[in-house]
């Protein structure tokens, strides 16, 4: 319970400083966290947190405890268990220039969820503060720099290009237990809408428009985009599902209260600012889902529009243990704004 109550009050902080931004451009507002960060860290904590924006490490990203993470693909960044208490609010101050309350709060329980696994099993890889800070390039409005905030089951990653053009992608959520079964935080449900919402969406369909959505014969055993760098659009037919169009209204709508699930986890300014988004290119979406429609059996779904993806599975762990990820085909990393302001620029 200790660390629950270290972290909410980390939270409860930041929940403060969302005050302060709230006046301020999102792009000022993490300006101006990050470099309050950086400022708080000594030297040897400085070269951990901060590299150039062209440094090897800056596009990847991983979900895996930091075991598991491959040599190559090392976590570059100062971890939270690295940090005093101050810089630990301050690293939440940076976070929270990103993320809405929804998404901080949906962040807590993610992190939470360590230490319940820790408390299962007394393995030393589960560790609520193995989350990773990192800031490539200089923090400033004019200038193109990125920030993440990674560990198990959790990757955030921001990029802004000149200062004030954002990609928000990849963006990843675990959860492990899927729900809580006993102890202290019992019943917890970390990602329950994700998951409630589209198997309303899939219950709702008609035998047509399952064919259509039913794609494959069973659910994979991990989402397709993985934790690659770029997603490779040729492993799994991403173009094919239940189209949009095909849908009633009803449920249109909710398709639309998924995707906001999704996206609305991040601050309503910062979405404002983004080139396009799931929402703004509704009607190129496919909507498939492949697997069982009762809880804690394992499923599949994912929305797929021109240039994003949205993509969940629930199979592990007798169905209690998913993995959903926001991507972009070709903007993961900003890597579609950077071409352009090469192409405008040079």
């Amino acid at each position: 319970m200790k660390g629950k109550n270290i972290l909410s009050a980390l939270i409860a902080t930041a929940m403060i400083f969302l005050v302060s931004c709230k006046s301020t451009s999102p792009a000022k507002s993490m300006k101006a966290a990050a470099n309050e960060f950086l400022n708080a860290l000594d030297a040897n904590q400085l070269k951990k947190a901060h590299a150039d924006f062209s440094h090897k490490n800056r596009n990847d990203w991983d979900f895996f405890p930091d075991k598991f993470v491959k040599p190559e693909k090392k976590r570059f960044g100062l971890t939270l268990k690295e940090m005093n208490a101050k810089q630990k609010t301050l690293a939440m101050n940076l976070l929270k220039t990103a993320l809405s309350e929804k998404g901080l709060l949906t962040t807590e329980k993610v992190i939470m969820l360590e230490q319940v696994l820790f408390d299962l099993t007394k393995d030393p890889i589960r560790d609520k503060e193995l989350y990773y800070v990192s800031i490539f390039g200089k923090p400033d409005v004019n200038k193109t720099w990125a920030w993440t905030f990674e560990g198990h089951h959790l990757s955030i990653n921001i990029t802004l290009v000149d200062g004030h053009h954002f990609s928000v992608t990849p963006q990843f959520y675990g959860s492990n237990p899927g729900v809580v079964q006993k102890g202290p935080h019992k019943g917890l449900h970390a990602l329950a809408d994700e998951e409630n919402v589209a198997r309303a969406i899939a219950k709702s369909l008609t035998p047509a428009q399952m064919k259509k959505a039913n794609i494959f014969k069973k659910p994979p055993e991990e989402i397709f985009s993985f934790n690659h760098t770029k997603v490779d659009q040729s492993l799994s037919e991403f173009r094919k599902g239940l189209k949009y169009s095909e849908m009633t209204p009803a449920q249109q709508n909710e398709l639309k209260k998924l995707i906001n699930i999704y996206i609305e986890k991040f601050r309503p300014e910062l979405l404002k600012s983004l080139d396009n988004s799931p929402m703004t290119e509704i009607n190129s979406l496919v909507f498939v889902w492949v697997g069982s429609l009762k809880p804690m059996e394992g499923h599949y779904y994912r929305l797929v529009t021109t240039n994003h993806m949205i993509e969940y599975d629930n199979v592990r762990n007798k169905a209690y243990h998913p993995h959903m990820a926001w991507r972009e085909f070709d903007g993961d990393f900003g890597e579609d704004l950077l071409k352009k302001h090469h192409h405008e620029h040079h």
